[in-house]
């Protein structure tokens, strides 16, 4: 019963730290993680391009004419109440193969959530602090089909598996006790791809990832140093669906207009029932609406000599609402600039990417503004590599 009560205090008091927004539901969820995607929006699922491994829409694999790995790092800073933090982690890994002359397959893993965060508040006769740690991580299968020379279907299934750890330490006058819950985390999702060419000046793309089986945190809330402690599952109902629609205008060869919208549909009564993935007195889910649109300017000759042909770029702006909302209905925007660059070697083995986010979100009093920039970096090879050379 101590321990309940202790819990309880900690989810009704309004808490300050790294960053505000980690601390409420799922901590950030990821859209995209890799630089193409957080350099151009959601409109990269309209996007066909040989040179790349576009792991958005599982529709765009049958475009593969080589085997491709891929690697991304992802490097966050967040400045909230004069207090800056940084996080950098490995965001996904990748794989994707042609099986035939209409047939790709991917294999990938990313994450999508990330709860890393450090609270504290003081008492009249002592003080509580708090530490969040984990992830989920997507782990996708991916299989895209050529219907016909201007559409394309595909499928991807989607394991979701994920760690969370949190530790509470409460420090008296009189005693110190630390609670720690931790658990697994488990759920599937099914997404659907569909992209066409519509006349000759504009590509389609079109995706839905359903939930098919709710996340489900697993785990144990105990004390330290001692042999108490309670089992807990908790499903992770709050967990959304994501619908995305992306168009992509040619207006020439190596010029695109990328454009894209996006939906994530939250259950409104998804986190009532939770006591560890728990908000705060006056806050609920709203649906997330967002909008991106860019410039793209592809490399015009990836066997040049002179690297500015071999470059690629694009250049941007993004905007969306949060997925939560204070008593008072406001809804939390979202206001980026996001900007990318990739650099292909001579010999088309590899390419080197680089994306930026640059933006801010508006607060209130319960959830400050806060200012955030997201850095990708990443490379991706083919098989080329591994070929053997013939030699006279």
């Amino acid at each position: 019963m101590r321990m309940k009560l202790i819990l309880l205090l900690i989810l009704c008091i309004s808490l300050s730290g790294q960053s505000a927004y980690y601390r409420l539901g799922y901590g950030d969820l990821f859209p995209s993680t890799d630089p193409m995607g957080s350099g151009a929006g959601t409109g990269v699922i309209a996007l066909q391009d040989s040179a790349l491994i576009n792991m958005h829409n599982p529709a765009t694999l049958n475009n593969l004419k080589r085997v491709y790995f891929g690697g991304y790092l992802g490097s966050e800073y967040r400045s909230v109440s004069e207090t800056m933090s940084n996080n950098t982690r490995l965001e996904q890994v990748s794989f994707a193969l042609p099986l035939g002359n209409k047939i790709g397959m991917s294999l990938g893993a990313l994450a999508v959530s990330d709860f890393e965060s450090i609270y504290g508040i003081e008492l009249d006769d002592g003080e509580i602090t708090e530490k969040s740690s984990g992830g989920i991580w997507d782990y996708q299968l991916g299989l895209g089909y050529t219907l016909n020379p201007t559409m394309s279907l595909g499928i991807k299934l989607h394991s979701l598996r994920g760690q969370f750890r949190r530790q509470t330490m409460l420090i008296s006058d009189t005693h110190a006790e630390l609670y720690v819950l931790k658990g697994t985390i488990h759920g599937k999702s099914l997404e659907l791809g569909m992209i066409s060419q519509l006349g000759q000046k504009v590509t389609l793309g079109v995706t839905a990832d359903i939930v098919t089986q709710i996340p489900i945190l697993e785990g144990r809330d105990s004390l330290a140093g001692t042999a108490e402690y309670v089992e807990f599952s908790e499903k992770l109902a709050a967990w959304p669906t994501t619908i995305k629609l992306g168009v992509v205008y040619h207006y020439s060869d190596y010029t695109k207009i990328v454009t894209g919208i996006a939906q994530q549909l939250f259950p409104e009564n998804g986190f009532q029932d939770a006591s560890v993935f728990s908000l705060p007195d006056g806050w609920h889910t709203v649906p997330v609406a967002s909008f991106q649109s860019s410039l793209l300017h592809l490399a015009t000759d990836r066997n040049s000599r002179q690297w500015t042909k071999r470059t690629s770029w694009q250049a941007g702006v993004s905007f969306k609402n949060y997925y939560l909302s204070s008593s008072s209905n406001k809804l939390f925007y979202e206001l980026a600039f996001i900007s990318g660059i990739r650099l292909g070697l001579r010999t088309g083995k590899s390419l080197f990417e680089v994306s930026g986010e640059f933006g801010s979100r508006s607060g209130d009093e319960s959830l400050p503004e806060e200012l955030y920039a997201r850095i990708k970096f990443g490379i991706q090879v083919n098989d080329t590599w591994f070929k053997k050379v013939k030699r006279r």
